[in-house]
């Protein structure tokens, strides 16, 4: 692992440099305090003249497009709440006509915040469109990702305000440094992931689950994983805030694949999910998601009557997933919306 101190807008700004946020990471989800605390940090270091520092930069590098692409194990947060006060300040300056010792919005906007071959930084799903769309000065997408807009807001609010000073705040942003991690492999990523994810908002057991399973992939193995299992896995449950239900769908299914766990609480269930894929699952990482997203469909299709005992309605082994209910004999199904759920679902008729 390579480990040096560098000054963060010089690393966002060098030329061959991108970052990118792997495909299977959660999404933004700074909020207003964190910002405000940012920018206060900002704002005093500049007043002090000193030095801020903004934690540990954890990432893997790749060449890709005659970039040095930089994907991000630790630090979206911080690095895409970086990237909005820049984009609200290359919009202040360019509203206002400001220059800051040379420093005018097109040098924010082709320096930091796009180069040439697009966006400098790449985030999740969630909100790459919403991030771009802001650094082009584009229409938001349909749906907006609500962290990236509102905090954008947040911060052009804070330049709206009659005591701001634009150069006080480049300057700040100036004092910004971070202890960069390249890490030698990918096999080191789940371990640091973990570390040094005890800070900030915390993760959930879908967050855990879902890094355990990608990280180490490659990049195209990470996008195919995540757009065959991953994306389907979630979309069960649609609009789920902080991943409640799928968080919950997991714990009913290592309760069900771990006979021998008789009890155990939703702190611990994730040591226990890595336990059992390292100690005990031989499968592939394919068939574990195939059969964790079987299970979700049944768990999905219950969960608004709480019944989360009922795992008998699909014919497990006829649809191929092996788990612990599979040699259970078939549920009456008289619910003509649960017929028509598993006909389209799974392609088959869950009477016969």
């Amino acid at each position: 692992m390579r480990i040096e101190q560098l000054s963060l807008l010089e690393l966002m700004g060098a030329p061959d440099v991108r970052f990118s946020i792997p495909k299977f990471q959660r999404a933004y989800s700074w909020d207003a305090p964190q910002c405000d605390e940012l920018w206060r940090d900002l704002m005093r270091a500049a007043r002090a003249h000193r030095s801020h520092f903004m934690g540990t930069l954890i990432y893997l590098e790749e060449e890709r497009d005659g970039m040095r692409e930089l994907s991000v194990v630790d630090g979206q947060q911080r690095l895409t709440t970086i990237t909005l006060i820049l984009a609200a300040l290359a919009r202040y300056l360019r509203e206002s006509g400001t220059q800051l010792l040379g420093v005018d919005a097109d040098y924010l906007y082709t320096t930091f915040l796009s180069g040439e071959a697009g966006a400098k930084l790449l985030l999740s799903p969630a909100d790459c469109e919403t991030l771009e769309a802001v650094i082009d000065d584009a229409a938001l997408p349909e749906h907006a990702s609500v962290r990236v807009t509102e905090n954008l807001a947040f911060f052009e609010g804070k330049m709206r305000e009659d005591r701001f000073d634009a150069a006080e705040l480049m300057s700040g942003l100036d004092s910004l440094f971070v202890i960069a991690s390249e890490l030698d492999s990918r096999s080191q990523a789940p371990a640091m992931f973990e570390s040094f994810n005890s800070k900030g908002v915390p993760l959930v057991t879908a967050d855990l689950v879902r890094n355990y399973l990608l990280i180490a992939e490659s990049h195209a193995e990470q996008k195919r994983l995540f757009d065959q299992y991953w994306e389907p896995i979630t979309g069960v449950f649609g609009d789920d805030p902080g991943s409640i239900k799928l968080n919950n769908a997991i714990l009913g299914w290592l309760s069900v694949r771990l006979k021998e766990v008789r009890r155990f609480s939703s702190d611990q269930a994730f040591s226990i999910f890595k336990t059992f894929c390292e100690d005990e699952y031989t499968g592939s990482v394919d068939a574990l998601l195939d059969e964790l997203y079987a299970f979700c469909m049944v768990w999905a299709e219950h969960y608004r009557y709480h019944a989360v005992k009922k795992y008998k309605t699909a014919n497990w082994a006829k649809l191929g997933h092996k788990t612990r209910v599979s040699d259970r004999p078939k549920a009456k199904l008289d619910n003509p919306e649960s017929y028509e759920y598993y006909k389209r679902h799974f392609g088959v008729n869950p009477q016969l």
